[in-house]
Parts: structure tokens; C-alpha cells; sequence
């Protein structure tokens, strides 16, 4: 960390375990089975087992241990992939009817299914919007907020933000109910609109009201003041010509089974997810983001609606009545293919992180991920905590996943990759930063880009790759996986890293 400019060492795979190189722990332990085989069939005395078991090894290693790709899969678990898609037909497909006999309830499609909203006292006067998964238990609290920016900030304003957010990260390790917290950035053009020619129309009709209000009550003309005027004209005159429309919500997601006590039912669940929720403002304030209000139920289906039919980002919607029924954020029809998601009037393609390029990362390493540009977008950063006392043990498990493969290479008399060395320090490393206090947690990034016109659908992904490339990182399409990606991107309470469902016994409320 330096004084003028932050900076922190990029994230890696976790390499716990007895895992041999690229390979998994189920993979090495394959491995050291069939060697283990074919090495006591030696001692038998019994040339053709040997060589049988030498032939049924071979393609067993080929098929089943050895990765290869982006996503480090091997053939039999590519083969499987594939399987399960090209078996499931058109299940994933959705599709709503206005003349339905039989109510479909409530539902929202896919892996979001479970989700159900929960209207509830804030403890402000007003009301707030929660959000039940029926699957896994979990509680989310949604909050939109507004960011204050590091493109015009001060170093020493940023240097303090980025300390007290990997304060509040760390905290969250000694927060047994929180599951997991979610950041959210939607960026999407406003349709053309000229902020230039806009903010000028505004005063030109502010001036004309002036004039109308004062020939009806015939007293002066009190027309705006100029230095407003030049301040604007000045502003407009130095920013972009296009605008955009960001919204960003952070959600933070309660295990509620992890309470002391837990609560009996849902009115003291909600009430408990409602009264930690200050802690997480104040936390959030100090790290430079403000939060403006808490997500209500129009709201979230809303945001909701407008992920699944971007036609309706500019127009106005009458809350009271189209936007409180919980279907209305539904959409009418989906359609999931291999490389794209169809939904009412958008076409989407999702990304998962992979790994970073390596490196020291900077507080603006990400911001190309979540500035604005030409084509609607959505960046979702996941973190789940690992409580202190896991993580003391999952620090233990890598120090020594390190030291075992040091002996391998030992024994095998291989010299020990740079990789494995980097590895080996990294782990040391932040075993001593936990015991220093430092928490310890999972990442996990989702991108998705959205275009109403399938024609410009490779354009915006050519975009989207662009600025993984300027962000030093390295992602894979979830091909396969489009909508469940792209439930995951929104944000509302899907965690796929923790699970999609859990047994009655470890679920609340079941």
C-alpha cells in the first residue's frame, strides 16, 4: 500500500488441498489411485494385469483427470456439460399468457423462482422491500446508493474510502448471519438524449414561465440569475453531449439460521435484518458510498422488469398500480440458447471471472468494467466472507497444500514452477495477514450485456471484451449458463458460489 495511490495484490484460485498442479483434488486423487494401481500390479509378478491395467489408465487419465480450456474442465465433465443441455429441451424457455385458466402464482422465471418479496416497516415511517429465497433462506436487503466517484476525488479521500471498505470487509468475517454482499452497477445509454440541449431547453422554459407569471400577476420579471446560468452553460459546455442512466444497488444477504437465536418466524426474521441494517449504512458511508434509500417493493420490481425488457428504461411507470404486483417484474417470454438470452425485448450474453492477470491492482484497476458507454451493461462484484474462525482454517489448509506440493516436486525430482513458488509465498503471506486481523473471503464477478437489437449483439460484447482487457482480467463466457448468469448479475439474493438450494434442515424457514 502506498501513501498516494492505494494499491493491493490480485486475487488467485484457491489451491488447498492435495491438488497437483492445474489439477483439483478429485482430479490428483484419481491420479494417485490409478498410479498407485498399476505400480502394486508390478510386485505381482503378473506382466498382462500390468499391461491391462496400463491400457484402462490411459484413457482413464486422458478423459477424466486431465484438464484443458478456459474453464479447466476435463473431457468427461465437458461431455456431461453438454448432456445436461442438449437433455433439457426447451425447459428453460418461459413463456406467460394474458388468458391463463389456471394462475401460474407468482413466480419469476428460472433461478429465481424461489424469490419473494417481503414488505416491511423500516423503522424510519416509511417502508422497505426485502427479499426471501424459499430455497436457500436466505434474507436480502436491497439499498441503492450513489457512489462519489475516484475520477475527480483526491488521493487522500480515496486512500481513506479503500480503507475503511477493506475495513468493512474484514468485519463482515465476525457477522456470522451474513451470508454474503453483493455490488451492483447498471449502466445504460438514455436513448439519445443531448445533455447540452436539454439543460438549455430547461432555462429557455424557465424564462418563459417567468414572463407568463408575471403578465398574469403584472409584477416584474424575475427570470433565473445569471450566475446560475453561466454555471450551467459552462458545466454542459465542458461534459459529454450523451448522458446515461446508473443505478447502483448494494444487497446484503443474511443466513438467518447462523442467529442467536434464530428467529421463530418470518415477522422476527425480517425484523432482525432490519435492525443491522443501520451498521451496514454507516459502514457503507465511510466508504464512500452513500445510501440514498432502501429498495421498496415498486422499486425492485421495477429494476426487475427493465433487466428483462430494457424498452421500458424510459418510461415512466405508474407505481401504485402496474409495479405492486410482485409477477409484473416477470417477463413474458425467455428463451436461453447455448451463447445468447432472449428475454421480451433484449438479447444478453453473460460472463464469469476467471482470474487476474497478476500484478499489483489499483483502486481504478475496475472502472472500465463499470463506466458508461455505448451499450446497456451490468457489473456484479460478490463477496462472500469466510467467518475468523474458517478462515484460520482455510489459511492452514493452503500452507499446507503448499508445502505438499514442494515435496512432490521434491520426490518427483521436478523443479518447482514459478507458479507454485508464487503460491507458496502467497499463502505464507496471508496467513500472517490473518493473524493480524485481516478477513478473509471469495470474490466472484459477473458481467452481462444487454442490446434490444440482435444485430448489434457482437458489437456490445466486442465491447464488453475490450474492457476486460483494460482491466488486466480474465473472464469466460457462461455458455451453458446464460440465465443463470444473468439472474446472478441482478443481484436480488441468487448466490450461486453458496448454493442455489439447501436441505429443509439447513434453510430458515422451511
Amino acid at each position: 500500500m502506498t501513501t498516494t495511490e492505494p494499491a493491493y495484490r490480485s486475487g488467485r484460485r484457491s489451491r488447498s488441498g492435495l491438488a497437483v498442479g492445474r489439477l483439483e483434488n478429485r482430479h490428483s486423487i484419481i491420479l494417485a489411485v490409478t498410479v498407485t494401481l498399476v505400480t502394486l500390479s508390478l510386485f505381482l509378478g503378473n506382466l498382462l494385469l500390468t499391461g491391462v491395467l496400463a491400457l484402462i489408465a490411459v484413457p482413464v487419465l486422458m478423459l477424466g483427470v486431465l484438464p484443458f480450456g478456459a474453464a479447466g474442465r476435463t473431457v468427461v465433465e465437458r461431455l456431461a456439460a453438454r448432456m445436461r443441455f442438449a437433455t433439457a429441451g426447451t425447459t428453460s424457455a418461459w413463456s406467460d399468457d394474458v388468458l391463463s385458466e389456471i394462475p401460474r402464482g407468482d413466480n419469476l422465471p428460472g433461478v429465481l423462482a424461489p424469490l419473494m418479496p417481503i414488505e416491511v416497516e423500516d423503522g424510519r415511517g416509511g417502508h422497505q422491500c426485502l427479499v426471501w429465497n424459499r430455497q436457500t433462506g436466505i434474507v436480502s436487503a436491497p439499498m441503492f446508493v450513489s457512489p462519489v466517484g475516484l475520477t475527480l476525488a483526491d488521493d487522500g479521500d480515496a486512500l481513506t474510502w479503500v480503507t475503511n471498505f477493506g475495513g468493512m470487509l474484514a468485519d463482515l468475517g465476525h457477522m456470522p448471519t451474513v451470508s454474503s454482499i453483493t455490488f451492483t452497477c447498471e449502466s445504460a445509454p438514455t436513448g439519445g438524449m443531448n445533455q447540452r440541449s436539454y439543460t438549455r431547453n430547461r432555462i429557455e422554459r424557465a424564462r418563459e414561465r417567468a414572463r407568463e407569471t408575471a403578465r398574469i400577476s403584472g409584477a416584474d420579471v424575475v427570470e433565473p440569475p445569471d450566475v446560475c446560468v453561466r454555471v450551467l452553460d459552462g458545466l454542459v459546455s465542458q461534459s459529454r453531449a450523451q448522458t446515461a442512466d446508473v443505478t447502483c444497488l448494494v444487497t446484503i444477504n443474511f443466513d438467518l439460521t447462523k442467529a442467536q437465536p434464530a428467529p421463530k418466524d418470518l415477522s422476527q426474521g425480517a425484523a432482525e435484518v432490519v435492525n443491522m441494517l443501520p451498521r451496514f449504512e454507516s459502514a457503507l458511508a465511510a466508504s464512500g458510498m452513500t445510501v440514498t434509500h432502501r429498495a421498496t417493493k415498486g422499486q425492485l420490481i421495477r429494476y426487475i422488469r427493465t433487466a428483462f425488457d430494457p424498452a421500458l428504461r424510459n418510461t415512466d411507470l405508474d407505481e401504485a398500480a402496474e409495479e405492486q404486483e410482485w409477477r409484473g417484474a416477470a417477463p413474458l417470454r425467455t428463451e436461453a440458447s447455448v451463447d445468447t438470452y432472449a428475454h421480451d425485448s433484449g438479447y444478453s450474453v453473460s460472463w464469469v471471472y476467471s482470474e487476474s492477470l497478476g500484478g499489483l491492482r489499483r483502486f481504478r484497476g475496475m472502472l472500465p468494467m463499470v463506466s458508461p458507454g455505448r451499450y446497456h451493461r451490468r457489473f456484479s462484484m460478490v463477496y462472500r466472507p469466510y467467518s475468523a474462525v474458517e478462515a484460520s482454517r482455510q489459511v492452514e489448509k493452503e500452507v499446507s497444500a503448499g508445502v505438499f506440493r514442494r515435496i512432490w516436486a521434491q520426490k518427483t525430482k521436478k523443479d518447482e514452477t514459478q507458479r507454485e513458488h508464487d503460491d507458496r509465498a502467497a499463502a505464507r503471506r496471508m496467513a500472517q495477514q490473518e493473524s493480524l486481523g485481516a478477513g478473509l473471503g471469495l470474490f466472484t464477478f459477473y458481467v452481462t450485456t444487454t442490446v434490444r437489437n440482435e444485430d448489434t449483439l457482437s458489437e456490445a460484447c466486442a465491447d464488453v471484451e475490450r474492457r476486460q482487457g483494460e482491466s488486466k482480467t480474465k473472464w469466460r463466457r457462461a455458455r451453458r449458463a446464460m440465465e443463470a448468469t444473468f439472474a446472478a448479475s441482478l443481484g436480488v439474493g441468487i448466490e450461486p458460489t453458496s448454493a442455489l438450494s439447501r436441505m429443509a434442515k439447513d434453510r430458515w424457514g422451511a
